[in-house]
């Protein structure tokens, strides 16, 4: 596996554009390099088995690929209560049981959705994107390889719709270093300062450890108790700047209940702990995800 990607490289001869193109698979170079999504079982069938032939084919090809599990563990300022998260929003009922990150600025067209709530610890839904790049301040958006809508545990484990598998990308490949962005609500979005590495199998990245695990840290990222390190809260234009015009949402919007971006501390209540435990000390930060 290189990159992510696993290719089944078969020696032939140069191959025509005609076959190429009947074929549908994707070639490198004079060798035929067939290479499948992640996470599909890839079985070629070949209709032109002549043509194929006198390439350099002698018989199909079956190959079984494995997606890319992302293990992450991130905390969220708002409702961490200095050992997890509280889960306010999820025994309130307040959680969508479809992403809620189609809207700006994110416009994520994802269906992830669930019948229910898989269990008690979700605290909330959290947009996990990867990036491909040779160092994280070359991970700007055209970068982007993956995206998928997940939930995140109150022990900071971000995991798949059901409330307790590792992150699976089934549709990625990169060729650099593997760079990973979370965002949420009304937290400032985050990118890992170091690509992320392979170990069993996963790709596994702790964001909590240390400032220094998330790119300019110290502009984007906080320590939210002794040691341990989250994203910064209070964010509720998700515009990746906590100012004034956060207040003036969360002042329209005090007093009122609900899922609403405005909650910082994700209790289900719009109220003075929101703007004074969260949103009042974060002035100074911005996220600093490349553009």
């Amino acid at each position: 596996m290189i990159g992510g990607l696993l290719s089944f490289a078969v020696a032939a001869q140069s191959l025509s554009p005609e076959v190429i193109a009947s074929s549908g698979d994707y070639y490198e170079n004079a060798n035929a390099s067939l290479s499948w999504t992640l996470g599909e079982i890839a079985t070629e069938t070949y209709s032109n088995a002549s043509n194929i032939l006198t390439q350099g084919f002698q018989q199909p090809v079956s190959v079984t690929i494995h997606g890319i599990d992302i293990d992450l563990l991130v905390f969220l300022e708002g409702p961490y209560s200095g050992s997890e998260m509280t889960t306010g929003l999820n025994s309130g009922n307040q959680i969508p049981l479809s992403q809620p990150y189609n809207v700006p600025p994110w416009n994520y067209a994802g269906t992830e959705n669930v019948g229910s709530i898989p269990n008690s610890d979700v605290v909330d839904w959290v947009l996990i994107e990867l990036r491909d790049a040779a160092s994280p301040d070359a991970a700007i958006p055209s970068t982007t390889i993956a995206t998928q809508a997940a939930f995140i545990l109150d022990n900071g484990s971000v995991v798949g719709l059901n409330g307790s598998s590792v992150l699976q990308f089934p549709a990625a490949s990169f060729s650099q270093n593997l760079y990973a962005i979370v965002w949420h609500r009304n937290h400032l979005g985050i990118l890992s300062a170091n690509g992320i590495t392979e170990s069993g199998g996963v790709y596994d990245y702790n964001f909590s450890t240390a400032i220094t695990q998330v790119y300019n840290g110290g502009l984007g990222y906080k320590e939210i108790a002794t040691s341990v390190y989250g994203m910064v809260g209070g964010d509720s234009n998700a515009d990746g700047d906590i100012n004034a015009a956060d207040k003036i949402l969360w002042t329209n919007d005090a007093g009122t209940k609900g899922y609403k971006a405005t909650d910082n501390n994700m209790d289900v209540q719009v109220s003075n702990q929101d703007k004074n435990d969260t949103w009042s000390e974060n002035g100074s930060y911005s996220s600093q995800v490349p553009e």
